[in-house]
């Protein structure tokens, strides 16, 4: 290991609530790391922003070109208590557009047919998305014994126990592809949908458990639920909201940038971490201009497998396994502009999805310019395609060509499209979203260790409190006020 020698840097420290500076480290500028740099901002502390590429968001990136509006990444995401109060912060208020109504309406691909997928249970009961078999199958849920062992379940197991196989493919198989672009079989209920495996341990029933949840709290069954995850607010709203941006999801995470001006340092990767004493040496900068710098705490907010190619000492080494061989499937998001007369679908809803029994090349699409305003110039619908994932990681990383060709078949088949795309965006994601697959306990108890052994160090990320966009501002909230309560404590 390299001898480091400690530096100071000259930016004038922030004083902290008690008059004396404290400084912290904040490694990854997505948008969990931006939103723990705000919030340790907000609280007088002196914090560093490092980003090993050019540009803070992570994976929350848009591009304007041609009267289209193209989304890298997520495309919107459901507000909470918390977040709300973000956005007023950063006075984003008058930025915020909402989806229109008949967003809620999802379709789902069946027989090569657009059905809605029902939403109520009267509409589960009407739906030609699922047999008379299958419907009586689920009515017949209450009935099912409860699973007495303790070890972890998939997520195809679950519902095959207690729903049945036609629920999995049509219902279930498809919106995992949309929130992890994983695989049901090797994904865990406990730890992707940890509520809806609540219910049963709970109840006994996922129907008694929704019954008893709705007697207990009127009108949850009307919350919204995550354009992003699927999961349940925890703690909305008066009224939960699925939102964007009038310029795009990048207008988040540029204000969160610009809230944090002389903080952050792009195109900076840090190398090096390590203990000295009561505080810690982080080492960062491209080759020959490499600094180090002495901190109080350091916050990790990078995706996991980053923490693989540091490096890091034996303390920090010890229980990270886990969480360094986390799962990152493939995904390429193709952006694509037709023209208006070219699409015979009327586009009325958030998108469709495709279950992988209709063995398609499209996991699934946004109607993007249905949903929000701006999205195509007027005479056009902007769709936003998804390819790869668990289920086909090769097609994700096809030429831009090549998948164009294979998701307008998809679409032309699907949708009703004609002719060619007036404007198309590529972008290939090597590393997408983090799988939460059975055994997913052993790396939720490597964090937990890793912080433990190393007082000072945090762990934060969506590959440990949730996939989502809301699930990532929650994250960096929570470990901006655990190292403000670490950093209280140090100086007391």
């Amino acid at each position: 290991m390299r001898v480091l020698a400690d530096w100071v840097g000259h930016v004038p420290p922030i004083e902290g609530e008690g008059g004396e500076s404290r400084s912290v480290a904040v490694v990854g500028a997505g948008i969990t790391g931006l939103v723990a740099a705000y919030e340790l901002r907000r609280r007088g502390v002196n914090v560093t922003l490092y980003e090993a590429s050019g540009h803070a968001g992570g994976a929350i990136r848009t591009t304007h070109a041609d009267g289209f509006l193209a989304e890298h990444g997520p495309n919107s995401f459901v507000t909470s208590g918390p977040v709300e109060a973000l956005i007023e912060q950063l006075d984003l208020t008058n930025d915020v557009v909402e989806a229109v109504p008949g967003a809620n309406r999802r379709y789902v691909v069946r027989d090569g047919r657009l059905l809605p997928f029902p939403l109520t249970p009267g509409a589960m009961l009407g739906t030609p998305l699922l047999s008379l078999k299958a419907k009586l199958r689920v009515l017949l849920e209450p009935l099912v014994r409860t699973r007495t062992q303790d070890s972890d379940e998939s997520i195809a197991s679950f519902v095959r126990r207690r729903l049945g196989r036609e629920v999995l493919d049509y219902a279930v198989d498809p919106f995992i592809s949309g929130i992890f672009a994983g695989d049901p079989e090797t994904l865990s209920m406990a730890h992707a949908f940890p509520r809806v495996a609540e219910l049963e341990r709970q109840y006994g029933s996922l129907s008694k458990g929704l019954m008893a949840q709705r007697r207990q709290q009127p009108g949850a069954g009307d919350r919204a639920t995550d354009g992003n995850t699927g999961h349940l607010m925890s703690s909305p709203p008066a009224r939960a909201r699925l939102i964007s941006f009038v310029d795009g999801m990048q207008t988040l995470t540029d204000a969160l940038e610009a809230s944090l001006a002389g903080t952050l340092r792009l195109g900076c990767p840090v190398r090096l971490v390590h203990r000295q004493d009561a505080r810690w040496v982080v080492d960062a900068g491209q080759d020959g201009a490499s600094r180090s710098r002495l901190v109080d705490a350091v916050v990790m907010a990078t995706p996991a497998h980053v923490l693989a190619a540091m490096e890091l000492p034996a303390a920090m080494r010890r229980f990270s396994a886990p969480i360094e061989r986390v799962e990152y499937p493939p995904v390429s998001t193709l952006t694509l502009g037709f023209l208006r007369a070219d699409v015979q679908h009327p586009l009325d809803g958030f998108g469709v999805l495709i279950p992988a029994t209709e063995r398609r090349t499209l996991l699934g699409a946004l109607f993007s310019s249905s949903l929000f305003p701006g999205r195509a110039p007027d005479d056009c619908v902007t769709i936003t395609c998804f390819v790869g994932g668990a289920r086909q990681a090769e097609r994700a990383r096809e030429d831009t060509d090549l998948l164009v060709e294979r998701v307008l078949l998809d679409l032309r088949q699907l949708l009703g499209v004609q002719g060619e795309p007036v404007f198309a965006k590529h972008v290939y994601w090597s590393r997408a979203i983090p799988q939460y697959t059975v055994g997913y306990q052993a790396v939720k108890d490597a964090a937990d260790a890793t912080e433990q052994q190393n007082p000072g160090l945090y762990l934060a990320g969506n590959y440990r409190n949730g996939v989502s966009v809301g699930d990532c501002i929650a994250s960096g909230q929570q470990v901006a006020e655990r190292v403000a309560a670490y950093l209280a404590r140090a100086g007391s």
